[in-house]
């Protein structure tokens, strides 16, 4: 079941609202403990994983507003926080549909504020929970408010969109609509210079399309094309949907792809206002008729126990590692710096 934390007057400090933390803590390497302790956590079972904090149907009370928290690389896998990480929350897309689901079932619920710290990724991920709250909306008839940390960018943008009003911290990089599948190495020139031949058996001349090892074709760069092409256009369908404000022509200017500072993007009609999380948390409120009560769901960490660090092999490890520093695969509407 769908989990939840009850949030207080904790997060105001000297009477200003602070954002949430990040929950992102460095990973301690507890490598030089006692066998003792080692001994311990196996027989007291530290290997369970938790997916969230506290279920609803076991603390309704009162009305409330939802914060869900929508952070890191979107991704429909299991979780966006790998084993090694020590990521507290992270990613975690089933965990997110069903929040929404439970919320839109409780009457309790009044309203929601996204809480999007994420620079996008998979383009089903983005689309799939932008939808889950589409349809929130038109179930309830609730409000939902967004609220961009340091990136809502590209599948971030995606479904901030989808919110009736878009709040973004005076730093947050948003905008970069648009897709992408990366670079596509064709590093066929370099086989042949060193002698190496290739031979792409497959049952059609595209089967293996785009794999590196053979000249990359102009039928073969114009069928990927095509298919950014097709979901460009539905990014930008969903974005005109949202924000009927704008024209075709205004927002094809602004969607090349490029980033935007909170403040460029109040000015070109991509979000409305410039402001913290107390400021989207409390006018969100207002919206609700004044409910002081909150409740944040996000995905707990994947907890690393002593029995996953002595049963890694050291390469496993590495590849874990690795594979958290690659950035995601496949059609994408992400933002990556340098990308």
């Amino acid at each position: 079941m769908t989990a939840y934390r009850e949030a207080g007057l904790e997060t105001q400090a000297g009477g200003v609202w602070q954002p949430p933390p990040r929950r992102n803590k460095g990973w301690f390497w507890a490598l030089g403990g006692l066998l003792a302790l080692v001994l311990l956590g196996l027989l007291i079972g530290l290997g369970a994983r938790t997916e969230g904090n506290g279920p609803i149907g076991e603390n309704a009370g009162g009305p409330y507003v939802g914060v869900l928290y929508v952070q890191d690389t979107m991704t429909i896998s299991q979780s966006g926080s790998g084993l090694l990480s020590g990521n507290e929350g992270g990613y975690h897309h089933q965990y997110l549909l069903d929040a929404i689901e439970e919320m839109m079932q409780d009457p309790w619920n009044q309203g929601l504020l996204l809480y999007i710290d994420s620079p996008g990724g998979e383009v089903i991920a983005a689309d799939e929970l932008s939808r889950k709250v589409e349809e929130y909306k038109a179930a309830t008839g609730r409000p939902v408010f967004a609220y961009g940390y340091t990136y809502a960018a590209s599948g971030g943008y995606w479904l901030a969109c989808t919110a009736d009003t878009i709040y973004l911290n005076r730093y947050c990089l948003t905008g970069s609509i648009g897709v992408t599948m990366g670079s596509l190495l064709d590093i066929s020139g370099l086989l042949e210079k060193y002698g190496v031949a290739v031979y792409d058996l497959a049952s059609g001349d595209q089967k293996n399309g785009g794999n590196g090892l053979t000249p990359m074709d102009p039928e073969t760069i114009a069928i990927y094309q095509g298919i950014l092409d097709e979901y460009y256009r539905d990014f930008l369908d969903w974005v005109l949907a949202h924000r009927p404000h704008l024209t075709e022509e205004q927002l094809l200017t602004l969607a090349d792809g490029r980033v935007y500072t909170a403040r460029q993007a109040v000015e070109n009609g991509l979000a409305d206002q410039v402001g913290d999380y107390g400021a989207a948390l409390r006018d969100l409120q207002a919206a609700c008729g004044g409910i002081p009560s909150v409740r944040e769901y996000y995905p707990d960490p994947v907890q690393v126990t002593f029995l996953d660090l002595f049963t890694l092999s050291q390469g496993e490890r590495e590849l874990s590692a690795l594979l958290e520093l690659a950035r995601p695969q496949g059609i994408l509407a992400y933002y990556q710096l340098g990308q």
